[in-house]
């Protein structure tokens, strides 16, 4: 493969202007053109983002040999028609979350660049923060003890527009599959796939979720409890429990640079029956009228250690996902190992479920 890898964009909104900025700071790789379906956001794009080639349609972009990899950034509902179009012409392709629309269109989508062994990816983005990185390993390990629990909700809000992308159900749009997308993946990321999901949704007039909860039950009775809104804001935050501490990740968790990392002695051992021998000691010491008074000197025994940790971004975060794309490329891979196809149908699935409950279809589901 050359020396430098040559990006296409298809679509040329904001996420896309996002991205060709985090294209920027990456030596090894080089914006060739993009494709977008009107002149004047075209025009917008390229005053920021100058590049080589302006294409007049996508199927004109798809064409050109030219191109190694095509990033598609256009809306919900094009997604499968657009990765379908990229594919078919032997491109590899990069494609912004969610997926598609469905579980359905999703197996479509994989079942292709499978068979055609070209390089297929989800474009979350979050998964490639150094960070978050670092919270996967962090769970990995056994240093939170037991992991039971994860709490993270994505809330912003957005003027009411029923025909934005936000709300407008011919875009494919609401809460879910623009928010809920971010927490979702995250609990896919550290707990895998939920054997049970439920949730409620407040919904709009024109039948999206405006704001949703969500509790995910997976195996060993761990939980993700989720929540996603585009009428209100959250915290933006997210906390990992263990039986041995817990870890804070700091807003916006999407993108994160900070992390508290606390650590306990349990009160109780991992089977929840007799005290642990220093909490033991310390029962034993406030029994004690004499051994009373050295007790404060004993309660750093079991106070919890707690650290920050600060991991700070490079560009505006954009970059890391593409940085994986490329590196997939130039070892042949048609799968990044962080973001597999599997996962991303499993994601799918888990918000088809939700969504069949709410009854929310979209049109030509």
């Amino acid at each position: 493969m050359a020396k430098q890898i040559r990006w296409g964009i298809l679509g040329a909104g904001r996420i896309a202007r996002g991205f060709a900025q985090g294209l920027r700071i990456l030596p090894e790789a080089r914006l060739v053109g993009i494709a977008s379906r009107t002149a004047e956001t075209a025009r917008q794009f390229t005053r920021m983002h100058p590049v080589e080639r302006v294409y007049a349609s996508y199927e004109e972009m798809v064409r050109d040999p030219s191109l190694d990899v095509i990033y598609v950034a256009t809306p919900h509902n094009r997604h499968v028609h657009d990765v379908t179009l990229c594919l078919e012409h032997g491109k590899a392709v990069l494609c912004e979350k969610p997926f598609t629309v469905n579980a359905r269109q999703a197996r479509q989508v994989i079942e292709l660049a499978r068979a055609r062994r070209l390089f297929c990816m989800e474009a979350m983005w979050m998964r490639f923060i150094p960070l978050i990185r670092r919270v996967a390993e962090l769970a990995a390990s056994d240093q939170l003890g037991d992991l039971r629990m994860l709490m993270a909700d994505f809330g912003v809000a957005n003027a009411y527009q029923p025909q934005s992308r936000f709300y407008n159900p011919a875009l494919a749009g609401g809460a879910l599959l623009d928010r809920g997308v971010y927490p979702i993946s995250l609990a896919h990321m550290l707990f895998g796939k939920p054997d049970e999901v439920v949730g409620l949704a407040g919904m709009t007039r024109e039948g999206v979720d405006e704001h949703s909860a969500l509790v995910l039950r997976f195996p060993k009775g761990r939980l993700a409890v989720l929540a996603s809104s585009l009428s209100s804001f959250g915290s933006n935050g997210a906390m990992l429990s263990g039986t041995h501490g817990k870890i804070q990740i700091h807003a916006p968790f999407f993108c994160p640079q900070r992390m508290t990392i606390e650590r306990y002695q349990p009160a109780l051992d991992p089977v929840g029956s007799d005290l642990t021998l220093k909490h033991r000691l310390v029962e034993a010491v406030k029994q004690n009228p004499v051994l009373k008074r050295v007790y404060p000197a004993v309660r750093s025994l079991v106070r919890p250690r707690s650290r920050d940790v600060t991991m700070r971004i490079k560009g505006n975060g954009y970059n890391y996902e593409a940085a994986e794309v490329m590196r997939c490329l130039r070892l042949g891979l048609t799968e990044s190992p962080l973001m597999t196809l599997d996962e991303t149908l499993q994601i799918m699935e888990t918000m088809d479920t939700v969504r069949a409950a709410w009854g929310l279809k979209y049109p030509g589901e």
